[in-house]
């Protein structure tokens, strides 16, 4: 009887564990069934008194430089060809709090970014940035057809209205008390700002001569509409040059600079009279204009700009030449042009020809670009930074493989310099800055000679910067480039030029020569290192600012184009003056050791400053080439900053953006600035065996999850994979008494 009931209970057991596995498959085949019908089960589980989070968008932000909450508006409406940025805010309007969960961002249904926010306390409300590239959206609406007597403007609306929709947990992974308020829609106007550096600065002529260049803006001054001064309506104003040219003129060059043409998208009809030394008198007709406007924003768009003429058949002795200028459309009855318009003092450059001077090239280079940066201090210009203001001019091209002697940049923009303002002016020449403030003649006469080349001003009313300065030092092999920068100065640069003196080869022959160096030899324009994983060669690698006063527990943010870093925001605990900022590309040093990871690029941050006591933190924004992070099948960014004591440490690092198919952008926080390098890991390898399904986070008000760094990604549960409330325990159950049940069997037989 024994050996027949130890075979019954032996039956009994297979078919118990059996249905206990028939159970369980049972249960993982409805599993997804039971997930994708997720609300209803929780309406049939949950009651009214279960405490659940609310999520709502309540605010879209959308700015260039930053948002007022005192006023609720915009510090700069977003621009075309832009950075800009949106805030979006989300708030939990329910009874538990909500972790781990996605604020995405859309314009025009393209997806501008996604956001994790870990842990919103119920009543409480978060900001989520969004970086908002608009860079080469939109573009300039001023274009113009050029006749003998001024500009015929062109004006065409490029403004655009794009849908901004903000949403929270798309996704639904979190269970809230009401499901259909996670979104938000905004539109926004996009137009363009004339008041950034959109006019590039165009070469006229390069060129080689033995001899010298000179400008001059004679005796003109600043000639107002406002005043009534002659000139501007339809009486003559005369200007006088007295011109002195050492050699015969190879080109001679007429500048009439205007500004405040009115009314909007109109430029002025200038009638122009050149009478020489020998007193004939010749009716010019402009060859080429520069026009440019402050944007399609606010009232009154008046525009500025510069009128060439070519005079080289008239300016051939020294002498006295006299310029006389008036306005054609004083009545305004050519609606073609402005009726109004004031004017600074026209200026003649000639090129001469003296077999005494030595070898020189030169470049001249002209336009018209309004700038208006400053920020707060300049809202009406669109709270635009120095950054956006920086005016290039370029001097293509190798100059000659011949021993330099001197290198000259000159530089002119209109109402630049002005001393009575407070705001600044900057001039960079590749790269590296030359100093703020350096214009001179706004409001007394000036005169400079250097390297063959002289410049002045005569009036002490010209209203006109120039700036004459040595760049033997600055100078590369080829395509040097200067830079005006504007920082609330309100100006427009206007001319730029490049002369470069070589040694006598006849002298240096004959044992005259008083020494020199190649160019290659005298350059000192940063170079450019090449990381191990060979990161992309960034366009500008070395640039300086200075903040006159950074603000204590005031963030002051600084912009910079075709770096490595795109953004440096600093705070101070205490305030701190005169703080000058230095961010370059660097190779590693000897001796400094090599960080974890794939290195990307290594950087020098500098903040010198006199307040010994001040703590400067900053926020570091930068960007990583997405073509770099596909080839090197990078899986994680981060910034690392060097101790000479504690060697490398890694900065919680987090994605803050993304151009389509060029750059990533990222962004981290440090407590001190040094040798920073940012580095890479690469994606580990596919394993050959499935990883397990990872539960997602139960959502808790009295006991949140740990935080995740910055960098780290959230993982979830794969699609179709939601787990079935208490499917794991009867598992267990199901294998616990079924075990039981056998061991207690084969203990019996024993």
């Amino acid at each position: 009887m024994k050996k027949k009931d130890n075979k019954r209970l032996t039956a009994l057991a297979t078919v118990f564990v059996l249905s206990c596995l028939f159970f369980v498959l049972s249960a993982s085949v409805l599993a997804p069934a039971v997930a994708h019908n997720q609300s209803e089960w929780v309406d049939e589980t949950l009651d009214e008194s279960t405490e659940l989070p609310d999520l709502s968008i309540t605010a879209i932000k959308p700015y260039h430089y930053g948002w007022s909450d005192e006023y609720g508006i915009a510090k700069g409406e977003p621009w075309c060809d832009r950075r800009n940025y949106v805030n979006v805010t989300v708030k939990n309007n329910g009874t538990a709090a909500a972790e781990n969960f996605e604020v995405k961002l859309y314009a025009d249904g393209e997806l501008i970014g996604s956001e994790t926010v870990y842990e919103l306390e119920m009543a409480a409300t978060q900001e989520v940035k969004f970086a908002w590239s608009l860079e080469g959206a939109g573009k300039d609406p001023l274009s113009w057809v050029d006749s003998a007597d001024g500009a015929i403007c062109i004006y065409e609306d490029t403004s655009k209205e794009y849908s901004l929709r903000a949403l929270v947990d798309e996704s639904d992974e979190i269970i809230e008390g009401d499901e259909d308020n996670n979104e938000l829609t905004k539109e926004q106007k996009v137009v363009w700002n004339g008041y950034m550096a959109d006019g590039h600065l165009e070469n006229y002529v390069h060129d080689t001569l033995e001899g010298g260049i000179l400008y001059t803006t004679g005796d003109g001054g600043y000639r107002s509409y406002d005043s009534g001064d002659s000139g501007t309506d339809d009486t003559y104003y005369n200007i006088n040059y007295d011109l002195q040219i050492p050699g015969s003129v190879k080109l001679a060059r007429l500048y009439i600079y205007y500004t405040w043409a009115k009314p909007s998208y109109k430029a002025p009809k200038i009638d122009a009279v050149l009478e020489t030394p020998s007193g004939d008198s010749h009716n010019l007709n402009m060859e080429q204009s520069y026009n440019d406007i402050k944007g399609d924003f606010g009232a009154d768009i008046y525009a500025w700009g510069t009128y060439a003429y070519d005079i080289t058949n008239y300016v051939q002795e020294s002498g006295s030449y006299i310029l006389s200028v008036k306005n054609l459309n004083d009545g305004g009855g050519d609606l073609n042009f402005a009726a109004k318009y004031s004017f600074a003092p026209p200026a003649i450059l000639a090129v001469y020809e003296d077999k005494t001077e030595p070898k020189r090239e030169y470049w001249i280079n002209e336009g018209a670009d309004l700038l208006m940066g400053g920020g707060e201090e300049r809202p009406y210009g669109g709270f635009l930074s120095l950054e956006d203001c920086l005016n290039p001019a370029e001097f293509s091209g190798e100059h000659l493989d011949l021993e330099v002697e001197e290198a000259v940049l000159g530089a002119v923009s209109i109402w630049g310099g002005n001393p009575t303002t407070g705001w600044h002016s900057y001039l960079y020449f590749n790269g590296n800055e030359l100093g703020k403030d350096l214009y001179e003649g706004y409001s007394g006469a000036y005169n400079a000679e250097m390297g063959g080349f002289s410049m002045s001003i005569g009036s002490n009313d010209a209203q006109i910067g120039i700036e004459l300065t040595d760049v033997t030092n600055d100078l590369e092999d080829d395509d040097n480039e200067v830079i005006q920068g504007d920082d609330g100065d309100n100006m427009m640069p206007a001319n730029a030029f490049l002369v470069i003196t070589y040694h006598n080869e006849e002298e240096e022959e004959n044992g005259g020569g008083s020494g020199g160096s190649s160019a290659k030899d005298t350059a000192t324009a940063t170079a450019t290192p090449t990381p191990a994983s060979a990161a992309p060669t960034a366009t500008v690698t070395k640039a300086s600012r200075t903040i006159p006063l950074l603000e204590a527990g005031k963030e002051v943010a600084m912009i910079f184009q075709d770096m490595d870093v795109s953004l440096l925001a600093l705070k101070a605990d205490t305030d701190v003056s005169d703080a000058k900022v230095v961010v370059e590309r660097i190779s590693k040093p000897v001796e400094v050791t090599e960080p974890s990871g794939i290195p990307y690029v290594y950087l020098d941050m500098s903040v010198e400053h006199e307040e010994e006591t001040a703590n400067i933190e900053g926020r570091i924004e930068f960007k990583v080439s997405k073509s770099w992070i596909t080839a090197n099948n990078i899986a994680e960014v981060t910034l690392n900053r060097y101790h000479e004591r504690d060697g490398w440490t890694a900065l919680p690092t987090s994605k803050v953006g993304e151009e389509e198919n060029a750059t990533v952008y990222f962004q981290a926080e440090t407590t001190g600035f040094s040798i920073f390098a940012i580095t890479a890991e690469a994606k580990a390898e596919t394993a050959s065996t499935p990883s397990p399904r990872t539960t997602p986070p139960q959502t808790s008000a009295s006991t949140p999850p740990p935080t995740p760094a910055a960098h780290e990604e959230t993982q979830t549960p794969e699609a179709g994979g939601a787990s079935v409330p208490g499917f794991e325990l009867a598992i267990a159950l199901c294998a616990l008494i079924g075990g039981a049940y056998l061991f207690l069997i084969r203990k019996k037989n024993h």
